[in-house]
């Protein structure tokens, strides 16, 4: 009676098992998926200042470091870095005259003083941290070369860029912005031209439309024949015939940042 029993009860322990096994390999679960979240603001005031990001790779030219066009610049659409231009000491000519872009300077990352200094590229860069892919239109205008003396404007003279690259900082290409045409000239007291632009859905991140050849600054740096390096890619004409007195004209290169693009691209 003791062993019937016994295995009766054995017998049932086994059902239930077995029922509990089939039960439990119906209802594994081999795969999940969960969530995972960030969001992005547009920086303000208080998330610090942007840097310029050379556009050049320091592996292929020199490793510098350029501050911003504006200190305390902090805004998420800003113009970071723009060209000044220095077109050196000439004679006085009566013939027309085209002139080079003295090469611009810049500091060697962890140095200091003027001797630490290397050529380098001009460039104009905006950064565009707003998140919105609105677009944008980088514009440049020229006044007269002007001075405080008897022949007090160069009359006639023009600026030309020669040629230009763009430089995009993102991985995805597309939304590269453009440069200006090939060969774009900038009249005194003229209208803005636009020398980068970036249409509705390009532009976010950092861009840079760059004037020069790198290698070429690098070339005449290096040649001990060559007291000044110049950068060929932006140039200054004026006609013989304008009346030069011997002294500095200056003029003021105005940059615009909007935040739609013009159609003069």
């Amino acid at each position: 009676m003791k062993f019937i029993r016994l295995a009766t009860i054995a017998a049932l322990s086994s059902t239930i098992l077995a029922g509990g096994a089939v039960s439990v390999f119906a209802n594994e679960t081999r795969e999940v998926t969960t969530e995972g979240q960030v969001q992005f603001t547009a920086p303000t005031d208080e998330d610090g200042e942007p840097e310029v990001i050379p556009p050049i790779d320091p592996e292929v030219g020199p490793d510098v470091e350029i501050d911003p066009e504006v200190p305390g610049t902090t805004g998420p659409l800003s113009i970071m870095k723009a060209a000044t231009m220095n077109f050196g000491s000439q004679v006085i000519s009566n013939q027309d005259q085209v002139y080079n872009m003295v090469a611009e300077m810049q500091q060697l990352r962890g140095t200091e003083g003027d001797e630490n200094k290397v050529p380098y590229v001009s460039f104009a860069q905006v950064q565009d941290l707003r998140g919105t892919n609105a677009g944008w239109d980088l514009q440049v205008s020229l006044s007269d070369f002007t001075s405080n003396t008897q022949n007090n404007v160069l009359t006639g003279a023009e600026i030309e860029f020669v040629d230009s690259r763009i430089q995009y900082e993102g991985t995805n290409t597309e939304n590269a912005p453009s440069a200006h045409t090939t060969g774009l000239t900038l009249l005194p007291n003229g209208a803005a031209r636009s020398v980068m632009t970036a249409a509705q859905g390009q532009g976010a991140g950092a861009s840079s439309v760059i004037w020069g050849d790198q290698a070429d600054l690098n070339a005449q740096f290096a040649d001990e024949e060559i007291e000044t390096v110049t950068n060929n890619a932006i140039q200054l004409s004026i006609p013989g015939s304008t009346a030069k007195d011997a002294t500095t004209y200056t003029s003021t290169l105005s940059w615009e940042l909007t935040s739609t693009p013009g159609d003069d691209a």
